[in-house]
């Protein structure tokens, strides 16, 4: 089940992501600005997506059937990263209502 919500939680995140990286021109407004700039400023939400697809692989592949151990690390390191999505989550909404209210 862990790995089940980690895998759509890290799917939905890296999707997000690679979205707001993809749509950072019209978020800025300023069409005249380089396009080398705007690929700047996209590239680290582009590249934490892809940071996000790697590790949810990785995860996978030592889930599979075998070692014991391997399996049981993999299931912690959904845990993990299942609880570091959900705490940027809760924190990226806690600062939206402070800086712009409800």
């Amino acid at each position: 089940m862990t790995l089940i919500l980690d895998a759509l939680c890290t799917l939905v995140t890296a999707t997000a992501l690679a979205g707001i990286g993809a749509l950072i021109p019209a978020f800025e407004e300023d069409y005249d600005m380089p396009a080398g700039r705007h690929l700047a400023e996209a590239a680290p939400l582009l590249t934490a997506s892809a940071l996000l697809i790697v590790s949810l692989v990785v995860t996978t592949l030592m889930v599979r059937p075998g070692r014991e151990h391997r399996r049981r690390a993999g299931l912690v390191t959904a845990a993990v990263r299942l609880g570091v999505l959900g705490a940027g989550a809760v924190a990226f909404i806690v600062y939206g209502t402070l800086t712009y209210g409800v």
